[in-house]
């Protein structure tokens, strides 16, 4: 038994000897900075149990990048990381002028082409609007690292209440921001300052609760704010007569698909509705022989002139021009211009009214847009009858449109 206890504490020795060994030797996981640009770090692939947490992201953190580089972004391993000299600029509360920067990841040095933290691709021309005093632009590759350090103690110094224009040199506290910070260093073999980004993320505080989204809730706060800025960007798309309505259908499907849980997409897929069933009226209308105004009777001449109010484009002064609005309601300056559907409209004055009347509820969308909507051919049509007959009267034609109608026909018809 003596023989038995003996062999039993050597077997340990040499085992303790052995784990001792182990944990003295070289990580498992490479630093992505060694790996060819363009290359995931082999880490990113490993399976969760053969990574020590120490030395790694999460799992949930490696799929959020995986998740973000599926929207269509560059891929963002191995680039550079700079800082844009844009001229200089005075806040309201400042009278001495600042620096102005711009923050990216430079995709071609050839063309200065850039992915921002805005998450658009961006290339940044020498010739300089007037507005930023012709000074070229002044490209400096940047400390990422650093960079993410410093940002994040502003961050964490600041509270909550405060204002992100207190952030120094330009930087800010958007999350869709910090998180592509977030991917570039991953993709850059800084991963201490990607969890980082990561925790603080996750320390945000949910809008509706109040209480930090977590990491769970991390990829929802990101989605909502990208497909808000997808939805504004294409919404004012609107305005640029060349993009065509199959293209903004397309791009409202992708913010459906890419954000389904997000509220935008809620809209993205009614807009794109209303989109498919213009783009089947405009085959249907140019597939009948067209005649010329002139040529057609007044009510035919009502009707094509309803139907071009779809390409209505304040921006090429061909259409109504809409003025500031709020609170849901929209007030149309008295400014129209000769030749657009909308001015020959209101010169047929009292003819078009009934045919007017019956279309306030197409919300058929026109070529004017902001960030925020596109007014449609209905609310064209409301402006065109109080430019004809305008007696201010307000009728509620989103609550009750057919009673609505009946009303306005009572008003301005008598009938």
């Amino acid at each position: 038994m003596h023989r038995t206890l003996i062999l039993t504490l050597s077997a340990l020795s040499l085992l303790l000897t052995a784990c001792s060994d182990q944990s003295d030797s070289e990580p498992l996981v490479r630093n992505s900075a060694s790996e060819p640009a363009g290359s995931l770090t082999e880490a990113g692939k490993m399976p969760e149990q053969n990574i020590p947490a120490e030395q790694s992201l999460s799992a949930h953190s490696r799929a959020l990048f995986e998740w973000f580089d599926t929207l269509g972004v560059p891929n963002l391993d191995g680039r550079k990381y700079l800082r844009i000299y844009l001229g200089t600029y005075r806040s309201t509360w400042d009278v001495k002028e600042k620096p102005h920067y711009d923050y990216a990841f430079l995709l071609d040095s050839t063309e200065n082409q850039v992915f921002t933290l805005g998450m658009s691709v961006a290339i940044y021309s020498r010739k300089r609007d007037l507005w930023l005093w012709e000074e070229p632009y002044r490209f400096e590759e940047f400390d990422l690292s650093t960079d993410v350090i410093e940002r994040l103690q502003e961050l964490r110094a600041l509270s909550r209440q405060e204002d992100y224009h207190q952030l120094k040199a330009d930087r800010t506290d958007d999350p869709v921001a910090l998180f592509i910070l977030a991917r570039g260093c991953y993709g850059n073999g800084f991963e201490q300052q990607a969890k980082d980004l990561i925790s603080y993320l996750a320390e945000l505080p949910d809008l509706r609760t109040g209480e930090p989204v977590g990491l769970v809730g991390i990829k929802n706060i990101l989605s909502e704010d990208m497909a808000a800025s997808d939805l504004a960007t294409t919404l004012h798309a609107f305005s640029e007569p060349e993009v065509s309505r199959e293209s903004l259908r397309q791009r409202f499907l992708e913010i459906a698909t890419r954000y389904p849980q997000s509220t935008s997409a809620i809209q993205a897929r009614e807009s794109a509705a209303i989109l498919t069933r213009m783009i089947k009226e405009d085959e249907a209308h140019d597939q009948v022989t067209n005649k010329p105004l002139a040529q057609m009777t007044p009510r035919e001449q009502v009707a094509e002139l309803i139907y071009q109010l779809r390409d209505q484009n304040v921006e090429d002064k061909n259409g109504i021009r809409v003025g500031p609005w709020g609170g849901g309601t929209y007030s149309f300056n008295q400014v129209l211009y000769q030749g657009s559907p909308a001015t020959q409209l209101v010169n047929i004055g009292d003819v078009a009214l009934e045919q007017l009347i019956d279309a306030v509820d197409d919300d058929s969308f026109t070529r004017y847009a902001s960030s925020h909507r596109v007014v449609r051919v209905g609310e064209c049509c409301q402006a065109i009858i109080d430019r004809i007959q305008p007696t201010g009267r307000i009728f509620d034609v989103a609550g009750n449109p057919q009673r609505a109608k009946a009303a306005m026909k009572a008003w301005y018809l008598g009938n």
